[in-house]
């Protein structure tokens, strides 16, 4: 690689000694003989099935259960917690009379201090994974960070049922161990969330295809995307699974108290050490072997250096950063790159545009910061804790995927309607900003019923505190916004992996994940008018906004939808799936001369941001 403008051989200079790449990414491997290979014929004509699913591989999924569950019993609490004071008449630990309309609360600090809070966890657990996923690809591996963020996870679920105890929260002195807690949450996350998914794939132990005979006599092919689509269905059901653990604790600081709700997830966490400690030496491990992604702000800061910020989006601003281009104008940069990193790296950011338009979708998606939580306590409950009504976002989820997948997807394609990604991707901007729409409306109509007035989420004390409507009418915008992800996410990410080279799929989740911290930096920003008299407003606006950005999506991205079309109707047979698209292996449009080392090439993670 080094200085030298071009590459004949691929890049495979990152394997350390006694590792391997994947039989997909090898091409050595797939093109010879191999017993069960299929011909092009069968290729084209036999079904697909996926293979056996190693058991380590489900045990993972519980890890992954078990993490994102006691992640999500304690996210929804937050902002309760820092806002709402100590209900009156409560039992001391934070619940609110039986029968009472009031809220469950403890810090009482106010909207803008638990925005703050609960916009800055999220943000941290969003762009934080950046730098752990680099870590362990370079320097730790992936299993050694996933054990040090559950060590971190454990001490924050301590610190947080410390800061449920009945004393701390008369005396107000709760807030230490609970900020400790939250930021240390945080960290533990996002150590945990780049590294589990790829771990994952990496057990996959189907590599190649193979032309199998099932007990019925039929010939089908064993498919290593087929695989891979089986094993992320059940990881992701899980996830959504746990994350509805934050009914359980809702319910808990409604009727219990903090203790109780804090106390679950640490309940739920408990099995993590001991299932990690099962799974060690059973496990398929790619030891660090070098990440790209320091050459990616290499590359980056070369062509800012050379072009300005008024060169982004020229012509040649890419090629400022090539070894060729460096020699050929007498400068003495030190390149670790090779030319067609370069374009890697142009390929990936074009392949990723799309990601420019996910805040707005997730703003819409979940209201701006924490907006809807500070609706809801507006609300009459009665006896419904005010943040469980956020689960309908995943239960629409788990309730719509099979509809599409097995339902509307199918039907289309019968009907001969080409509906590609982009037209489902324009379908669920639109869905989000019409969830954003419903919000600013009940927001609208609970000000103006509200005995506060437009004052209402500010702790009202007038008469019951609450405006006569149903805290029930909020599951539609949040069941519309989790329907809205369905169209949006997973076809997304499958145009990103299937046109960014292969080597950059870290990249692709990067800047995947930015992207959603972008909508909690936002949101963070926004925490000075996050509040009464302003809310209504906080929906409204966004709602416009994403009404307009679906528009200009749809006209900038739509020649997508006939490019993929194309391709599906020739060899390409792999964007053909219904609803998704499978990337383990190249196409024509992400191949690359350059190789990630062995432990990078499953980084195909984040089809939802629940992960």
């Amino acid at each position: 690689m080094g200085d030298s403008p071009i590459v004949d051989d691929e890049k495979m200079s990152k394997t350390p000694p006694g590792d391997a790449h994947g039989a997909y990414l090898d091409p050595s491997i797939m093109e010879e003989d191999y017993e069960g290979k299929p011909t092009e014929e069968e290729l084209r004509t036999l079904r697909r099935v996926p293979g056996k699913l190693p058991i380590v591989a489900y045990l993972i999924c519980v890890v992954e259960f078990c993490e994102r569950a006691s992640y999500y019993g304690v996210q929804p609490l937050i902002s309760n917690y820092v806002n709402r004071p100590l209900p009156e008449g409560g039992n001391g630990f934070g619940a609110p009379p039986v029968g009472d309309q009031q809220t469950a609360g403890a810090l009482g600090l106010g909207t803008v201090v638990a925005n703050a809070v609960t916009q800055s966890f999220s943000l941290l657990a969003y762009a934080l994974p950046m730098l752990f996923g680099w870590l362990a690809d370079a320097k730790t591996g992936r299993f050694a960070l996933i054990c040090w963020g559950v060590g971190v996870f454990g001490l924050a679920h301590v610190l947080m049922v410390a800061a449920g105890a009945k004393d701390l929260l008369a005396a107000g002195t709760a807030k230490v161990p609970y900020f400790l807690s939250v930021y240390i949450l945080s960290v533990g996350a996002a150590m945990f969330k780049p590294n589990v998914s790829p771990l994952l794939l990496d057990q996959m132990t189907t590599t190649v295809p193979k032309v199998v005979t099932l007990e019925s006599g039929e010939r089908v092919i064993q498919d290593p995307e087929s695989t891979t689509e089986r094993v992320m269905l059940w990881f992701y059901l899980l996830i959504n699974i746990g994350g509805f653990m934050g009914v359980a604790t809702s319910y808990s600081e409604k009727y219990v108290g903090w203790w109780l709700a804090f106390l679950i997830p640490l309940l739920l966490y408990l099995p993590l050490p001991l299932l990690l400690w099962f799974l060690y030496k059973r496990l398929i491990l790619h030891p660090p072997g070098g990440s790209d992604l320091g050459n990616v702000f290499r590359v980056l800061g070369v062509c800012f250096k050379r072009g300005g910020i008024k060169k982004i989006g020229r012509h040649g601003f890419w090629d400022l950063a090539k070894p060729s281009n460096i020699a050929a104008a007498g400068l003495t940069y030190r390149t670790t790159w090779n030319d067609q990193f370069v374009d890697d790296v142009r390929r990936t950011f074009q392949a990723t545009g799309i990601f420019c338009f996910f805040p707005i979708q997730y703003i819409n998606d979940n209201g701006l910061g924490s907006a809807a939580s500070f609706l809801s306590t507006m609300l009459t409950t009665n006896g419904v804790p005010n943040d469980v009504i956020g689960n309908f976002n995943s239960l629409s989820i788990i309730a719509m995927a099979p509809v599409l997948n097995y339902g509307l997807y199918p039907l289309l394609r019968r009907w001969n309607i080409h509906y590609g990604p982009v037209a489902r991707i324009t379908t669920g901007l639109a869905m989000s900003s019409i969830g954003g729409a419903g919000y600013a409306i009940l927001n609208s109509y609970a000000y103006q019923q509200s005995p506060c007035g437009e004052y209402g989420s500010s702790d009202c004390e007038i008469g019951d505190g609450v405006a006569p409507i149903s805290i029930w009418w909020m599951a539609i915008p949040y069941a519309i916004g989790g329907i809205s992800e369905l169209f949006v996410n997973v076809p997304a990410y499958g145009i990103a992996y299937s046109r960014a080279p292969v080597n950059m799929r870290g990249l692709v989740s990067a800047l995947n994940l930015f992207n959603t911290a972008i909508a909690y930096a936002i949101g963070l920003a926004c925490s000075s008018v996050i509040v009464d008299p302003f809310l209504t407003w906080d929906f409204g606006g966004p709602a416009i906004a994403g009404g307009v950005l679906t528009i200009i999506f749809y006209f900038t991205f739509r020649h997508i939808d006939q490019e993929e079309f194309t391709l599906s109707q020739n060899k390409d047979y792999h964007l053909k799936v219904p609803g998704t698209v499978n990337v383990v292996g190249e196409n024509e449009l992400n191949k690359s001369v350059n190789r990630p080392a062995p432990i990078a090439e499953n980084e195909e993670m984040m089809i939802s941001q629940k992960q």
